[in-house]
């Protein structure tokens, strides 16, 4: 399941880490000390039920668990402590305000491309974010910001053009969920339960 808290989203099935479209690097015994708060927020833990859950049946020294604390708030900016709380004499808990973070899509027959948040570019290129093999669709083809429930679409000058629900793109266009997009001559599906409103194209 995704979610996003402030400027971070978490995926704990993939154990992923973002600020934006950034990936952000934790060790993994850092990442799963950040799941097991986040999983059980807002309750705190103590630190024994960590060392329990982090190191079952080895001893550790106590110095273990506030060096794993110390990267993920290094890592997240925490330098209030407002996110990964301590509760003095006792252990830690997750404080950051969660939402459910939006699933973003783009579906061709049964292939899924899952959308990050930020920029998201399309193309033949191999390095793209979205890559698909269309001799029709230029190396760096369109790019898709997805900041939120919203994503907007731009063409990158591309050879062969793309279209939203029929209509040419000549600037910045927003997507809503079930929209077909044409890129290049392949044809995809945008998908996002939340995203809300028509398309709208910007005029040159």
């Amino acid at each position: 399941m995704k979610y996003q808290f402030g400027r971070f989203s978490v995926d704990t099935a993939a154990r992923q880490l973002r600020r934006g479209d950034q990936a952000i690097h934790l060790t993994p015994k850092a990442f799963e000390l950040l799941a097991i708060l986040f999983a059980e927020r807002p309750r705190a833990l103590t630190k024994q039920e960590l060392y329990d859950r982090l190191w079952p049946g080895t001893y550790v020294v106590d110095a273990n668990l506030p060096v794993l604390v110390r990267e993920i708030r290094e890592a997240l900016g925490d330098q209030r402590r407002s996110i990964i709380r301590t509760v003095h004499r006792f252990g830690y808990s997750f404080a950051g305000e969660v939402t459910p973070a939006s699933t973003h899509l783009l579906v061709q027959g049964d292939r899924e491309f899952p959308l990050a948040p930020g920029e998201n570019v399309i193309g033949r290129d191999p390095h793209a974010d979205v890559t698909i093999a269309s001799t029709t669709i230029s190396r760096r083809h369109a790019v898709i910001t997805i900041q939120g429930d919203e994503a907007t679409l731009v063409d990158l000058q591309s050879k062969n053009g793309t279209r939203v629900a029929g209509r040419e793109v000549v600037g910045p266009t927003s997507l809503f969920d079930g929209v077909i997009i044409e890129i290049g001559r392949v044809t995809v599906t945008y998908r996002c339960p939340t995203a809300q409103g028509q398309t709208e194209t910007a005029a040159r």
